[in-house]
């Protein structure tokens, strides 16, 4: 079934079927709407035929029969007949089925059909009345009741009824079996307006999914009106729906105007369901708007805007770079000067008044051009004040600035980026120093190795000479700490570089605090300093390298045996900052030795708190302990009050 509603045939039957079964519910839906009106169902066939068709007729004929009585001379312009009535014309020949009886406010009658008689059963009576004015004209009117004759109102009655069995073939008939037939169908015309309109929606739902469909395959295959824009195609068919209008409108009733008009609306049908047809056919397709005249019209339009807006802009540039080649000194004079010329304009050409409004307009342009070159200069001076304090990040945001605004704005932002540029390149030489060091180093190793292990048999020989062994002893001792040296180097550029390994693992700090106040309990002691630690009762989690978390610990240790006052206590302390979720170890002391040094500088490598270097330390010790800390997204902070020192070791809570 479906192959078959794609061949031509089937969408032939469909399309026939949609407009067969719409004329079918279109006259089945005026049917029972008249029907309803009319009362069929609950009157007679007789009631039905007088109130849709029969009384019309007899006022119209009521009015044609009183028009020709009054105006005897007078050819009614509807009149079907050419002959004229005269006062002494009593009667007139039969008029088909129809029996009428005109009679005036005396009960004469003026005018009958041939078979009327005034003993007649009349059927129906309608009262007419005819009106004249004072310029002789006259009008008729009709009503239901008697009209009342006098002054300029003449009154009439007008009698008719049909002959019984209808007779004679007239229009009454044809129409009275019509009437009678759509009696008798009353309730199947209910029937048919929802069984039409079911079968008239089916076909045309089929019609849809099989257009521009062929048998053969699935393929879409448009048909030669797609390549038309649908909405030419609307408007052609619109336009003819208005012409046949138009046509009909100068038509003249007759029964031509109603097989004109049938022809017009099956037309009309059959192009709206053709438009349909098309639009599903190119909705499948995807070009219902694409291809459609006026989307390609506003394409063209808008490739020209922008071919115009293009050159627009083009000639802005031009103005723009020229305007932009002129210094700002010279911008800033040209400006006033146009400026001082508009405002004598104004008072040449209004007197006072005309300066004054041209004054006001002014302020209207200045003030917001004064905002604007203050909120321009405030950007311009936060960059210049974050490049004088180092941030070479700092970008000025040049985005609504104009001319020589915008180029300074750019020329501090390039100063950002050359300046980021030679410190990058001071951070490569730096690093290819500390790649220097640690191969140097590690290349070092080796032969110092040597050195203390021969060092070492030389002191353990059985000689008598006490010498030797001094000397054994001193470049054992000298040769270790060269070693250390050599070691801390290492670890250092190692730490600094990032390429030293570390394996975080959840860690309780407080392990920490405890395993630094055993190990260095004795050496402590020797250096008459006293610890005292405190710390939480439960666990503190931190992620962090056990291995290098000790080293951070061991560091700042030795650096308070060495530089503590004797005689004074060591703080160790462990606490939680549950404000920034951190666990904080704090070493504190107080140094031997006056610090007359910064914080920062304190953490430079080879620093040291003694400026006399009597220690055996070699001032990498902090710097190591802070690059260890960075790597295990830690901090360490150092804080210096007086001869109070202070290292403040940062982690992250879990």
């Amino acid at each position: 079934m479906k192959t078959f509603f794609r061949t031509y045939i089937g969408k032939t039957i469909l399309f026939i079927a949609v407009l067969f079964f719409t004329a079918v519910f279109v006259a089945s839906a005026a049917a029972g709407t008249a029907l309803v009106q009319a009362d069929a169902y609950t009157g007679t066939a007789e009631d039905l035929f007088y109130s849709a068709y029969a009384r019309s007729h007899y006022i119209s004929k009521g009015y044609d029969t009183i028009w020709l009585t009054v105006n005897p001379t007078e050819k009614d312009p509807d009149a079907s007949s050419e002959t004229t009535v005269t006062p002494e014309v009593s009667r007139w020949a039969d008029d088909g089925n129809l029996v009428f009886m005109l009679e005036d406010e005396n009960g004469q009658s003026l005018v009958q059909s041939a078979s009327a008689s005034p003993d007649d059963d009349w059927q129906h009576v309608i009262y007419f009345g005819v009106a004249t004015d004072e310029n002789g004209d006259r009008e008729a009117f009709f009503q239901e009741t008697p009209v009342v004759s006098g002054g300029n109102v003449r009154a009439y009655t007008f009698s008719a009824r049909l002959m019984e069995g209808l007779p004679n073939r007239d229009g009454y008939r044809f129409v009275y079996r019509l009437v009678k037939l759509a009696y008798d169908l009353r309730y199947l015309v209910i029937l048919f307006v929802p069984l039409a309109a079911l079968i008239a929606v089916f076909a045309f739902v089929a019609l849809m999914c099989v257009s521009a469909r062929r048998p053969e395959d699935n393929e879409l295959h448009p048909g030669p009106l797609n390549r038309v824009p649908f909405d030419l195609l609307a408007a052609a068919a619109l336009g003819l729906v208005l012409f046949m209008v138009f046509v009909l409108d100068q038509t003249p009733h007759t029964m031509f105007i109603v097989v004109l008009a049938a022809v017009f609306a099956l037309l009309t049908a059959i192009m709206a369901l053709g438009l349909c047809t098309s639009l599903a056919g190119r909705v499948k397709q995807g070009t219902l708007i694409k291809g459609s005249f006026c989307y390609q019209a506003a394409v063209l339009l808008l490739r020209f805007l922008k071919y115009l807006l293009n050159g627009f802009l083009k000639f802005c540039d031009i103005l723009s770079g020229f305007i932009s080649s002129i210094p700002l000194i010279w911008k800033t004079c040209l400006f006033l000067a146009a400026v001082l010329l508009c405002e004598f304009l104004a008072a040449a050409a209004g007197g006072y008044d005309s300066y004054a409004g041209f004054t006001i307009f002014e302020h209207f342009i200045f003030y917001p051009l004064i905002l604007y070159i203050a909120v321009v200069l405030r950007r311009l001076q936060k960059g210049g004040e974050a490049l004088a304090s180092g941030d070479l990040s700092q970008q000025v945001n040049t985005k609504g600035m104009v001319m020589d605004f915008k180029r300074h704005g750019e020329d501090l932002n390039n100063i950002a980026g050359g300046m980021n540029i030679a410190v990058s390149e001071k951070l490569k030489s730096e690093r290819m120093k500390t790649e220097l060091i640690t191969n140097v180093s590690h290349d070092i190793k080796t032969p110092l190795t040597s050195i203390i292990n021969y060092a070492t048999l030389i002191g353990q020989e059985d000689t008598e000479n006490q010498k030797v062994k001094e000397y054994s002893e001193v470049l054992v001792r000298q040769s270790d700490k060269l070693k250390r040296l050599i070691e801390d180097l290492v670890e250092a550029s190692k730490a600094s570089t990032g390429n030293l390994e570390v394996h975080p693992a959840p860690c309780d700090a407080s392990i920490f605090v405890e395993q630094a106040s055993g190990e260095y309990e004795e050496k402590l002691e020797k250096a008459d300093l006293k610890l005292v630690v405190s710390r939480p009762e439960h666990p503190v989690m931190i992620m962090a390298d056990g291995r290098r978390m000790w080293r951070i610990f061991d560091n700042l240790m030795n650096n308070i045996c060495k530089y503590a006052q004797p005689g004074t206590r060591v703080y160790l302390s462990l606490e939680e900052d549950k404000t920034k979720n951190q666990a904080v170890i704090t070493f504190k002391n107080t140094s031997r030795d006056a610090l007359n040094i910064s914080e920062e500088e304190l953490m430079e490598r080879f620093t040291r708190g003694d400026s006399s270097r009597n220690t055996e330390g070699n001032g990498l010790g902090l710097s190591i302990a802070r690059s260890m800390a960075e790597l295990q997204g830690g901090t360490l902070k150092l804080a210096i009050d007086g001869d109070l020192f202070k290292a403040i070791l940062s982690f992250p809570l879990l």
